[in-house]
């Protein structure tokens, strides 16, 4: 029987990685789910600015590495790096702040149903800031419906929005709070 891994090679050091500019780094890192080693050795660099796409057949760990990236599951072994921070030893207070930095596309969207369009990112917003005029968060949504062709959907519920629209919804919803990290789980699903 062949086991699911996901592979990833190590980057070398560059420049940039000695001048600090490193967001996340894995070192040996490894997760399993029973007898299911599903991260085995990872190790990885990736600095500001750097794009990366994981790519591999389904079941082979990329959903379960984005995942302990977020901090929504804890690794086994190894070292885990978020902007210079190893997230296994952060206090739950901390970690919050570390995951403040990172946005995050589930692959699902993740949309709350009972909410119409306008309140799935106005949301977020209110979460991370009650300074806000309503005359502020209207522009900001506007202006981030706009940017995924979701202007006339503002009053509607997910249940109204085809697959694709839920999709570029959770996409703006994830960038309304501009996040120096963007992590997508089965960005092109939907």
């Amino acid at each position: 029987m062949q086991e699911n891994t996901t592979d990833i090679e190590t980057k070398s050091k560059t420049d940039s990685e000695k001048k600090g500019d490193v967001v996340i780094e894995m070192q040996h890192l490894k997760k399993s789910f029973g007898n299911n080693h599903v991260l085995r050795d990872i190790n990885l660099v990736v600095n500001k600015g750097e794009n990366l796409a994981i790519l591999g057949q389904s079941g082979t760990g990329k959903s379960v590495l984005i995942k302990c990236i977020v901090g929504l599951i804890e690794i086994d072994d190894g070292k885990l790096l978020i902007f210079g921070k190893d997230i296994s030893e952060l206090k739950h207070r901390k970690l919050v702040e570390v995951q403040k930095r990172i946005g995050f596309l589930f692959q699902s969207g993740a949309l709350y149903d009972s909410m119409t369009v306008r309140e799935n990112l106005e949301f977020p917003l209110r979460k991370q800031s009650n300074s806000l005029s309503k005359e502020e968060l209207d522009s900001i949504i506007k202006e981030s419906l706009h940017d995924v062709g979701l202007d006339k959907a503002i009053d509607k519920t997910p249940s109204e929005l085809s697959g694709g629209m839920r999709k570029r919804l959770g996409l703006a919803r994830t960038l309304i709070l501009k996040p120096e990290i963007m992590l997508y789980d089965e960005p092109t699903t939907g």
